[in-house]
C-alpha cells in the first residue's frame, strides 16, 4: 500500500474515533490508485551499436534533458519537455531507430507507517483527498515528501508571533532549547545578551517566557508552530509539515487596543536574537503598508529564508505594496494562500511581480493554547506551510544555501494560474525533488590564499563550474560578495556562458579587501550558476583582521 493510502486509513480511522455517531458510510473512500511513475521523467538506453554523442541529438530533437547518466547499464535518465507526456514519450522515443528501450521512472513505495495523528483528516493542506468538498491533490504533497524526509530536530525554525503554548502536548517535544543556556539561574551563559532564554524570548515584555500573549491574539502564535512542526507520529491531535523540527518562539505581538499588535523594533529585535543564534529561516504571519528601512535592513542582515504573509487585504500588491513581504530582499519568500480548491482566497493579497507563490491558508487546522486545537484562515495561515518545507528542504541537505532553498521552492510549485510570480501552490514533494539527484550544473568556489586578511588586501579565488549533462548546456554565471549586513555587491554580473558535456569552466579572480573595513568584519564571496533546471552556489568566507 502506497504512503499516501496508508496516510489516509491512518485519519480515517482517526476520525471515526474521534466524532461520535460518524458511520463508515459517512466516511470518504480510500483512494483506487495511486502515482506508478514520475511525471515528466523517462530511462532509456541506447543500443550497442549508437554513438556516445547520439543522446545529444535525441535531447535536441525532443526537448528532453538528461538528468543522469548510469554508466553501468548505459541508461539515460531525462526529463521531458511540458508538452510531452510520459505516455507519448514512451512511442515516440522509442520509434527512435537507436533507442534499444525507453519505460517510465516508475515509482516504487515503502511500507513506512505514516503519522497516526487522529485529527489528520482536517489537514487538508498536507493531503486534500476531497474532504468537505475539496480538490483531490489542491495539496502541498506532504505525506510524498514524508517518503523522503520527516524533518531534522537539528533544524531550527524561528516562529515571530504571539507566542506559543510550550507545554503543549503536541508542540512540546519540538520546542527549541538553548543548549548554551543552563535553566533559571540568572546568568546570561551563552552570552548573547538574553539571560535564561531557553525556549526564545517575549520581546513584547522583555522576559524569558515567550507564551502566548492571550486575548484577541487567541493562539496565532500556537497555530502557526503547530503548522510547522506539531509532532508527528504521536498518536495525537495533528501533525506539522514536519514530524521532527526545532521551533524557537520569539513573541513580539500582544494585544493592543482590541488587536494583537507589535512594532518594528521589537520585530528588528526578535530578528536580531535569530540572527545572532544562526537560525536558517523564519515564519512571519504578520505586516502592514507602511515602508520601514530598519526592518528592512533587519530582514535583510538576517541570512536566513523569511517567509513572509502577502497580507488579507484581497488587494495587488505590485500596485500597493505590504511590508514586509513587499520588500523585494532575495531571502524574503512572499506568500499568498489559496482554498482546499486551489483557488486565490478571497481575503489574499497577490501580486504577479510581488507575491512569489501561495500555500494553503483557509480552514487550516492546527495547535491553539491549553492543548487545544482549531481553525483558522489567512495568509497567515499559509506562510508557515513555506517555512516547513524550508525545514525539511534543510532536513535534506543543511548545507543549502538561502538562495538554493528560495529556489526550489519556487521552482517546485504546482502551477495553478494564481496571479503569483510563480502562478504556483507551494509543493513540498516537488521541492524536494531538486536534491535526490546531482544538480545538472554545480559551482565551486576555493580561496586562493589566506582567509585571514587586512582591509586593502587583495584577495585571490577560483570558481570553477561543472557540467554534470551528457550534452552541452546555457548557464547564467554571476559572483557576488555578500557582507554581514546582508548588503550584496556584484563582483561579475550575471553572465551566459556555453558549456560542453562534461567540461569545466575555470576562472580566477582578484579583488581588494575595501579599506574601511574593521577588524572582524567578515565577508563572503558566492559563485552562483543556474539552468533553467538547476541551481547551485558555492562560497568562502573570509575575515578581516588587525
Amino acid at each position: 500500500m502506497s504512503k499516501k493510502a496508508v496516510f489516509f486509513l491512518f485519519l480515517v480511522v482517526g476520525l471515526l474515533v474521534l466524532l461520535s455517531g460518524v458511520g463508515y458510510a459517512d466516511a470518504p473512500p480510500l483512494p483506487e490508485d495511486h502515482p506508478q511513475y514520475v511525471p515528466g521523467e523517462v530511462l532509456l538506453k541506447l543500443k550497442v551499436e549508437a554513438p556516445a554523442k547520439q543522446i545529444a541529438e535525441i535531447n535536441n530533437t525532443y526537448q528532453t534533458q538528461t538528468v543522469r547518466h548510469f554508466d553501468f547499464i548505459g541508461v539515460y535518465h531525462l526529463r521531458l519537455p511540458t508538452n510531452l507526456s510520459v505516455t507519448k514519450a514512451l512511442v515516440v522515443l522509442q520509434g527512435h531507430s537507436l533507442v534499444e528501450y525507453v519505460v517510465p521512472n516508475s515509482l516504487h513505495y515503502l511500507d513506512v507507517t505514516a503519522p497516526n495523528d487522529p485529527d489528520g483528516t482536517y489537514l487538508w493542506g498536507l493531503h486534500n483527498y476531497g474532504q468537505n468538498g475539496g480538490t483531490p491533490d489542491a495539496d502541498i504533497d506532504a505525506p510524498e515528501a514524508w517518503d523522503i524526509t520527516t524533518g531534522n530536530p537539528s533544524t531550527v525554525v524561528a516562529v515571530i508571533d504571539s507566542g506559543a503554548d510550550l507545554g503543549h502536548d503536541d508542540l512540546a517535544a519540538n520546542i527549541w532549547t538553548n543548549p548554551g543556556e543552563i535553566p533559571d539561574n540568572g546568568i546570561d551563559d551563552d552570552g548573547n545578551g538574553y539571560i535564561d532564554d531557553m525556549h526564545g524570548w517575549d520581546f513584547t515584555d522583555d522576559d524569558n517566557d515567550p507564551s502566548p500573549a492571550g486575548g484577541v491574539c487567541n493562539g496565532h502564535g500556537s497555530h502557526t508552530a503547530g503548522t510547522i512542526g506539531a509532532v508527528g507520529n504521536n498518536g495525537i491531535g495533528v501533525v506539522g509539515v514536519n514530524w521532527n523540527v526545532k521551533i524557537m518562539v520569539l513573541k513580539a505581538f500582544k494585544p493592543f487596543l482590541g488587536s494583537c499588535v507589535s512594532n518594528s523594533a521589537d520585530e528588528i529585535a526578535a530578528i536580531e536574537y535569530h540572527t545572532k543564534m544562526g537560525v536558517p529561516v523564519s515564519s512571519n504571519s504578520w505586516g502592514g503598508r507602511a515602508f520601514n528601512s530598519a526592518l528592512r535592513d533587519a530582514i535583510r542582515a538576517s541570512h536566513s529564508v523569511f517567509a513572509a504573509a502577502a497580507g488579507n487585504d484581497g488587494q495587488n500588491n505590485d500596485t500597493t505594496p505590504y511590508y514586509p513581504s513587499s520588500f523585494g530582499l532575495d531571502n524574503i519568500i512572499s506568500v499568498a494562500a489559496t482554498n482546499r480548491n486551489d483557488g486565490l482566497a478571497s481575503f489574499s493579497n497577490y501580486g504577479p511581480t510581488s507575491v512569489d507563490l501561495a500555500a494553503p491558508g483557509v480552514d487550516i487546522y492546527s495547535t491553539l493554547h491549553l492543548n487545544n486545537y482549531g481553525i483558522k484562515s489567512g495568509t497567515s495561515m499559509a506562510t508557515p506551510h513555506v517555512a516547513g518545507v524550508a525545514a525539511l528542504l534543510l532536513a535534506q541537505d543543511p548545507n543549502l544555501t538561502i538562495r538554493e532553498i528560495k529556489w526550489r521552492i519556487l521552482h517546485g510549485t504546482d502551477n495553478v494560474y494564481l496571479p503569483v510570480l510563480t502562478e504556483g501552490r507551494l509543493n513540498a514533494y516537488e521541492a524536494l525533488q531538486f536534491g535526490l539527484s546531482t544538480p545538472t550544473l554545480t559551482v565551486e568556489v576555493t580561496p586562493l590564499g589566506p582567509t585571514n586578511v587586512r582591509a586593502g588586501d587583495l584577495v585571490s579565488y577560483q570558481v570553477i563550474a561543472t557540467n554534470n549533462e551528457a550534452s552541452e548546456i546555457q548557464f547564467t554565471g554571476h559572483i557576488y560578495a555578500r557582507l554581514q549586513d546582508g548588503r550584496e555587491f556584484s563582483l561579475l554580473y550575471p553572465t551566459d556562458f556555453s558549456l560542453g558535456s562534461g567540461n569545466t569552466i575555470s576562472r580566477t579572480y582578484t579583488e581588494q579587501v575595501p579599506g574601511n573595513f574593521a577588524p572582524g568584519t567578515t565577508f563572503r564571496i558566492y559563485g552562483q550558476a543556474e539552468t533553467a533546471m538547476s541551481f547551485d552556489e558555492d562560497w568562502v568566507a573570509y575575515t578581516v583582521v588587525p
